[in-house]
Parts: C-alpha cells; structure tokens; sequence
C-alpha cells in the first residue's frame, strides 16, 4: 500500500497550521509534498463561505518568509484590490475556477495590459517585476493559483501607487472597478457590484 504524503487534511495541525489574518485566513501546508485535487478546493470552498468578508489561502509553503510562495487563493466578488506592485518580485496568476480579471498599469495609471482568466480562455498571467497590477473577481467565487518569490513582508511587500483609489473611498471604488470592466466590455446586471 502506498502512502499518501502529500494529502492536505485541512482539520489536523499536523498537516497544516493556521493564520486568522485580517484580511484573509490562510492555511500553511506542514510539509510536502503536497497536493491539490477537485475534493480539497470543495473543501475549501465550503470554508471560505462560513468567513465573512475574508479571503481564503491554502499556501503550499509552511511560512511566510519561505522564498517561494506558491498559494490557492479564494476570493469573492464584491472585495476591491487596490492596484499595487512588489519592487522585487513578480508573480504569476493561473486560474483553477470561475473568471478574474488582471490589469497591469504604466506609472500614471493607464492601463496598459488587460485579460480575463478563466477556463477554456487564458489560464495564466505573469506579471514583472516592479508592475503596477490589480486583479478583479468577476464571478461570485474565485478559485486561483498564485505563485512569486517570497518572503512575504506584510504592508512593505505592496507599494500603492498615489493614483490608485483607497479602501475606504467606497464610491471612488465603485466606479474605478465599473471603468476598469468597461475595458474588458463587461456589464454587470442592475444592482450587481463586484
């Protein structure tokens, strides 16, 4: 009988540790190798809708200041992520589930690349290093495959650009992300926000 090592059992802490951030809940695999298979993202799905406004990761490395950072990320619509860069790194997007849109930015704020990830259409997204980018659920869920150096620096590791619209600025928000999905040529329904 051959072992499964690389199973993720999302209830033992000896698979995977635990971070109840702020933002997002992230789960840190304990060892590898590790797989992921359409039962875990199930799992993890089930998860991500008993978190309120939280965003969910399953990252396939056991600390943050590993120097690569491979993680499964599950979003919702409706959350706006600020366009931002990493001065040392880039990173790839690869989408496992639903439609996301990516952005990339010049310095003054134009966008100057755009795409939907999603299934049967592009499925991967690399960006440069030092690349002002913002990513945008379309779908209600979200279900991506993110990948770039790490460590992870926490606030330091995402420089926001003086031109991007703040949290806290709801209806600024709104509307850049309506101006943004008029790029890609997609309407919401009435009384739809993502």
């Amino acid at each position: 009988m051959i072992m499964k090592l690389s199973y993720i059992d999302l209830n033992s802490q000896d698979s995977v540790s635990i971070d109840k951030g702020k933002r997002s809940t992230a789960y840190f695999c304990k060892k590898l190798p590790a797989r992921v298979d359409g039962k875990l993202i199930e799992e993890l799905k089930k998860i991500i809708y008993t978190l309120k406004d939280k965003n969910l990761r399953l990252c396939l490395h056991d600390n943050p200041q590993d120097l690569f950072q491979g993680m499964i990320i599950l979003e919702r619509s409706g959350k706006y992520y600020r366009p931002h860069k990493h001065l040392e790194k880039g990173e790839s997007f690869h989408i496992i589930e639903g439609r996301m849109a990516v952005f990339t930015f010049d310095d003054a704020g134009k966008v100057v690349d755009s795409c939907i990830l999603e299934q049967g259409g592009t499925i991967i997204y690399r960006v440069a290093v030092n690349s002002c980018h913002a990513v945008l659920p379309i779908t209600d869920l979200v279900v991506y495959h993110e990948t770039k150096p790490g460590p992870f620096l926490g606030q330091e590791d995402s420089i926001f650009p003086e031109w991007s619209v703040e949290e806290s600025d709801k209806d600024g928000v709104d509307k850049y992300k309506q101006s943004l999905l008029s790029i890609l040529k997609i309407k919401l329904p009435q009384g739809k926000s993502i």
